[in-house]
C-alpha cells in the first residue's frame, strides 16, 4: 500500500507491507533479545506514550536506543501490571507488544483529542484557501482572455499563479488549459472540504471527516493513501478515504504552517493519480520554487503555497516559511 507521507523534511512515498499493529519490531528486545538498536528505540518510544495509570515507566526512559536495567526493568513493571509473563523480554509477535499496541492511552487519547479540535478550528481557513486560490486562478484565466477588460483590470492574479507555476514563453492556449486544470483542483479541494450532510444510503459526509487520527503511530506529520489497490489494502483501518493526522504535527507550532500542511495533503487526496493529472511531490518550500514548469504542475506544494499566499497573502506566508524570502516579489 502506498503512501504519501509529510516527514519533518519534505514528503515522501512510502509502502506500507501487511500487519495492522502501529508498532512493530524485528526482533526481540529485553533480557535475552537481539535487541536491535532501532527495536530497543521501538519500544523506549512506545513505553514512554503509555500513561503511568497504564503501567508506563515513572520517570520516563531515555529514548537511546540502549537496552539497560531501566528499560528491562519498565517491560517487566508493564508485564507485571497487566498480568502478563514477566520476563522483561518483547517478542515481535508476543502478547506484550500486542497488549503495547491495543491498550487505551490516556494521555495520547487526549493529545489526539486536540490534534483534532485544532484541525477543526481550522476548517474555515482551509475552506477560504481553497476559494481564494480558486479565485485568483480565474482572474487569471481573465485576464489571458481580455486582458485590461478582465474583472481585475491587473496583471497580479496571473503573476502571482506565474510565480508559482512559471509558465514561461509556451502559448497561451497551454497557459488557459493548465490554469484551468489549477482552477478545477481547488475547486475540487472546497468541494470536498465543505461539510455536508450524508445521504439516507451513507457515505462520507466530507468535511472535517476527511482528516482522523493515524492508527499506525508513524512518527510523521501527516499522510494520506493512493488509491491504487485500495481495494486490496492490507491493512483495513488505512484507506484513501481520510487524511491521517500523526503524532509529529505537535511540532508544527506556527498555524499558518499546519494548514498549509493540511492544505498539502489536500491536494494529494482529490488527485485523481492519473499519469495527465498526477499531483505528487518533487519539491518542498523553497525547492518547489525551484522547479521546472512541468514538475511544478505536478508538484502539490506549489498548489499548497498557491493557496497559502492567496489566503494569507505573502507575509504571513514568508513568516510561517522564512526560507521563501527571497524567492517571492514584496509587490505580490
Amino acid at each position: 500500500m502506498l503512501v504519501r507521507a509529510r516527514t519533518m523534511d519534505a514528503c515522501r512515498v512510502y509502502r506500507f507491507e501487511g500487519g495492522v499493529s502501529a508498532w512493530t519490531i524485528a526482533k526481540s528486545v529485553g533480557l535475552g533479545g537481539v535487541n536491535r538498536k532501532e527495536d530497543v528505540l521501538t519500544i523506549q518510544t512506545l513505553l514512554n506514550r503509555i500513561a503511568v495509570v497504564d503501567g508506563g515507566p515513572l520517570p520516563p526512559l531515555q529514548e537511546d536506543s540502549l537496552i539497560g536495567p531501566k528499560t528491562m526493568g519498565a517491560i517487566r513493571h508493564f508485564q507485571q501490571w497487566h498480568q502478563l509473563v514477566a520476563d522483561a523480554r518483547v517478542d515481535p509477535s508476543g502478547p506484550t507488544l500486542k497488549r503495547m499496541n491495543e491498550l487505551p492511552k490516556r494521555a495520547l487519547a487526549e493529545r489526539n483529542a486536540a490534534l483534532l479540535s485544532r484541525l477543526a478550528a481550522s476548517m474555515p481557513d482551509l475552506i477560504a484557501m481553497a476559494k481564494s486560490a480558486q479565485r485568483i486562478a480565474e482572474a487569471a484565466i481573465d485576464h489571458l482572455q481580455l486582458g485590461t477588460a478582465s474583472l481585475t483590470g491587473t496583471q497580479r492574479p496571473y503573476q502571482l499563479a506565474d510565480l508559482y507555476f512559471a509558465f514561461g514563453q509556451q502559448s497561451q492556449s497551454q497557459t488557459l488549459l493548465e490554469l484551468r486544470f489549477i482552477r478545477a483542483t481547488f475547486v475540487r479541494v472546497g468541494s470536498v472540504l465543505t461539510s455536508r450532510h450524508p445521504s439516507v444510503f451513507g457515505g462520507n459526509p466530507f468535511g472535517v471527516s476527511i482528516f482522523t487520527i493515524d492508527p499506525l503511530g508513524k512518527d510523521w506529520m501527516a499522510y494520506s493513501v493512493m488509491q491504487a489497490g485500495d481495494e486490496r489494502r492490507e491493512i483495513p483501518e488505512v484507506h484513501s478515504g481520510h487524511v491521517y493526522l500523526c503524532r509529529s504535527l505537535d511540532q508544527v507550532l506556527n498555524e499558518d504552517l499546519f494548514k498549509h500542511i493540511m492544505f498539502h495533503e489536500m491536494i494529494h487526496f482529490v488527485d485523481d493519480e492519473s499519469k495527465e493529472r498526477q499531483i505528487i511531490d518533487h519539491g518542498y518550500k523553497e525547492h518547489a520554487l525551484k522547479l521546472t514548469h512541468q514538475l511544478r504542475m505536478h508538484n502539490a506544494d506549489n498548489y499548497a503555497l498557491f493557496a497559502s499566499h492567496a489566503w494569507f497573502g505573502r507575509a504571513r506566508l514568508v513568516a510561517s516559511q522564512p526560507s521563501l524570502a527571497g524567492l517571492i516579489p514584496n509587490h505580490l
